[in-house]
């Protein structure tokens, strides 16, 4: 294990700060710093709830990280000795059309003003990759600010979140008298196995799916509930047929902070009508919606409901213009691949099933891209992928047979734009008449769902 990623470790970065690794001594420290950062103003009083979701995520019951996992810069020339800095590594797993592998995911990242541009994020992420690239992770996703990692080495590769509306004022009321045919129900522990099923059932077509385990639904549904007030993102519920049956789940926001009620997740069993069951869940959603009102004093009024569900979701195209509003197209995971030819040999029975599958089936030669500071050949024999490396363009050696800016070729890696998508945008790509072929056989472009587990 790299000296860095020890729990051990510490640096002296200078002028009294030191940059270490937490322990279970430091959850006030830090839950303290995000209480400040995370407000809207610095007028405002410090937020509560900040304080109470680092404390569950340091507690040892959240799966995707514990108390060992900040990295963290304090100041020691004071005494209490406060954190400035800190970054966290979550732990997840993703699969690439099937082949599952390891990422490292920093999270809760955050600067105390004071002490903002002295590069305090650089050296916490560089002891995050390091920690996470120890642990055998091959990617490290994020998501985040506008711009602001593709300094450490990310990347926009992979769809995440469109936000589409439905104005409260424009769903249809029911014409039949009697009661609701579907209402919401709280889910249970009982209902992960259902609830699993829909959601993979839901990634069958991502090109990336994440892969969750028991205790990450465990814990949005039930082992949440162990911290006094905490006000948790997610309310996982169960649709529910007037006869009983579970028909489908959603999640959506737990509360409400402003006009809007969020839904992140909406899936239905097979067999359900969901065009004619969409009106008696947007019924539902405006009653869960005002609900929230009585518990949360002194909001907006609820107004619409958010649909964050990936452009490729089927209610888009059942619920019409008026009902699905677009709002904010898709923003984008940032994805960083370090060690690129190791990645690709990890999937390299993907890209080999789908050259069989493809026009240029057994191709046997050389793909080599160009990344203007570096590059990478893969060696095809009848088919097989027998080595990808780096590689460089030499003055006088042979030309590469396709180019891309620096970290661009990864959005044409996990599917997320196509080249000619690309090309249309950034002058600097090209592609041989001879490569052209190979990559869109390799590199299909098709959008991926995969939720962001906040």
């Amino acid at each position: 294990m790299h000296l860095i990623s020890k729990n051990s470790f510490q640096r002296d970065l200078g002028d009294g700060l030191v940059l270490r690794w937490s322990t279970a001594e430091d959850i006030e420290r830090i839950a303290t710093l995000h209480s400040f950062i995370h407000r809207n103003n610095a007028a405002e009083a410090p937020n509560i709830n900040a304080i109470r979701i680092i404390r569950a995520h340091m507690s040892g019951d959240y799966p995707l990280m514990g108390p060992l996992d900040f990295a963290l810069v304090e100041d020691t020339t004071k005494e209490d000795r406060p954190v400035v800095a800190t970054a966290c590594l979550w732990k997840q797993t993703w699969s690439y059309e099937g082949i599952p592998f390891s990422v490292g995911r920093p999270e809760w990242v955050a600067t105390d003003p004071a002490y903002r541009n002295r590069g305090l994020v650089r050296v916490l992420f560089e002891q995050l990759h390091a920690r996470s690239e120890a642990d055998g992770d091959l990617v490290q996703i994020i998501t985040g600010i506008a711009y602001f990692y593709r300094q450490f080495g990310y990347e926009y590769a992979l769809e995440l979140e469109d936000r589409r509306s439905t104005p409260i004022v424009l769903i249809p009321e029911r014409s039949e008298e009697g009661p609701e045919p579907l209402t919401l129900r709280e889910a249970t522990p009982a209902a992960i196995p259902t609830i699993e099923a829909l959601y993979q059932r839901r990634q069958a077509n991502s090109i990336v799916r994440d892969m969750p385990t028991r205790q990450q639904w465990l814990y949005e549904i039930e082992t949440w509930k162990k911290y006094p007030e905490l006000r948790h993102t997610f309310a996982f519920q169960m649709l529910v047929s007037a006869a009983g049956e579970t028909i489908g789940f959603l999640a959506s926001n737990a509360y409400r902070s402003g006009k809007t009620l969020v839904v992140w997740l909406l899936e239905f069993v097979d067999g359900v009508n969901i065009h004619s069951v969409m009106p008696a869940v947007l019924r539902a959603l405006r009653a869960y919606g005002h609900a929230l009102e009585s518990t949360q004093p002194n909001i907006p009024a609820f107004q619409e409901i958010s649909f964050s569900l990936g452009t490729t979701h089927p209610v888009h195209a059942l619920l019409g213009t008026a009902l699905d509003y677009p709002r904010e197209p898709a923003y984008a995971w940032y994805i960083r691949v370090k060690d690129l030819p190791a990645f690709l040999k990890h999937i390299a029975p993907v890209l080999e099933q789908r050259l069989a599958l493809s026009p240029v089936a057994g191709y046997s030669g050389e793909l080599t891209m160009d990344f203007y500071r570096g590059g990478l050949r893969m060696h095809f024999e009848h088919g097989r992928l027998l080595d990808v490396e780096e590689w460089r363009t030499t003055l006088y050696g042979p030309e590469a047979n396709s180019a891309f800016p620096p970290l661009v070729f990864l959005q044409v890696l996990f599917g997320h734009r196509s080249i000619d998508e690309l090309r249309h945008i950034i002058p600097d790509i090209w592609v041989s008449a001879e490569a052209r072929p190979l990559l869109l056989a390799l590199f299909p472009t098709r959008p991926s769902c995969v939720f962001t587990w906040n």
